[in-house]
């Protein structure tokens, strides 16, 4: 996996990660993003974030599989509409519609967009090997679970969540891309 792949795969993370915030925990992304209910009804407001979730959800998971199959075309195309979804959001928050702490989800496309344009235009050639990048990712989705956990399951529970979801992607990560043995002299 190269550099390109590996923004790719970050910033599907970090997607799915928000998206399976708001499924589970509407209250706690509304709060996160500064976004109160007035004048709208608590149900319709957690309907809305938990179908955009579902949306943010998905498109996470074609970040990361097109990183894991390398699709460069893709990562190209990636780019400019990120730059545009950097631009949506910043417009929002300067024309006073959504509250400032919108900015940190506009941030987010930038420093994503850049990246992987950046990386895209390098001529390195820096790759990973697929085993040591399921296992960071196993890592980083244990510790989205076990953040998402601790309000409703308290510090075992999401230690918990924190131990089976990280051991199930070593285990996987394992079987599927076993690391080389080394020979012993």
């Amino acid at each position: 996996m190269d550099i390109a792949a590996l923004t790719m795969m970050i910033f599907g993370v970090l997607i799915v990660g928000m998206g399976m915030t708001g499924l589970m925990a509407p209250q706690f992304l509304l709060a996160i993003l500064g976004l109160s209910e007035t004048g709208m009804s608590s149900h319709t407001t957690q309907l809305f974030v938990m179908a955009s979730s579902q949306a943010s959800l998905a498109m996470g998971l074609y970040y990361i599989l097109s990183a894991v199959n390398e699709t460069r075309i893709f990562f190209q195309w990636s780019v400019p509409l990120r730059i545009i979804n950097f631009m949506v959001f910043t417009s929002v928050v300067t024309v006073g519609v959504a509250p400032s702490s919108w900015l940190m989800v506009s941030g987010l496309e930038l420093a994503g967009a850049l990246a992987t344009g950046i990386a895209l235009a390098s001529k390195n050639n820096f790759t990973l090997e697929h085993f040591n990048v399921l296992r960071i990712a196993s890592v980083i989705l244990a510790f989205i679970g076990a953040l998402l956990a601790f309000k409703p399951f308290g510090i075992y529970g999401s230690a918990s969540a924190f131990l089976a979801i990280f051991s199930t992607g070593f285990i996987y990560s394992y079987q599927k891309f076993a690391p080389a043995q080394a020979e012993v002299p």
